[in-house]
């Protein structure tokens, strides 16, 4: 498995505004191309907090230890859809 070097990304300035898109390959190839993200910190009843290690087949940071939901803004999606998307689909496994 690997990411998808062709999906497409929001590019914004600084403030947040979308002035472009680009390629997953060309916002992580070194460019600095800003694209947004999401995260989400989920703690149990105790107050730890739970991580997730990254697949070794991810192109950045892989097989380190990242937030409990993280992941791209798709092009065309806001900000509350993306962080619903990926909570969907990278919570299944938690024990809530």
């Amino acid at each position: 498995m690997t990411d998808n070097s062709e999906e497409m990304f929001p590019i914004v300035d600084e403030e947040g505004n979308i002035t472009g898109a680009a390629t997953r390959g060309e916002c992580h190839n070194g460019s600095k191309l800003l694209h947004p993200v999401v995260h989400l910190h989920v703690f149990n009843s105790k107050g730890e907090l739970y991580l997730q290690k990254r697949p070794e087949w991810k192109d950045i940071q892989p097989g380190k230890w990242d937030t409990s939901v993280g992941g791209h803004v798709d092009l065309g999606e806001s900000v509350e859809m993306a962080l619903k998307r990926v909570t969907g689909v990278q919570t299944c496994a938690l024990p809530i």
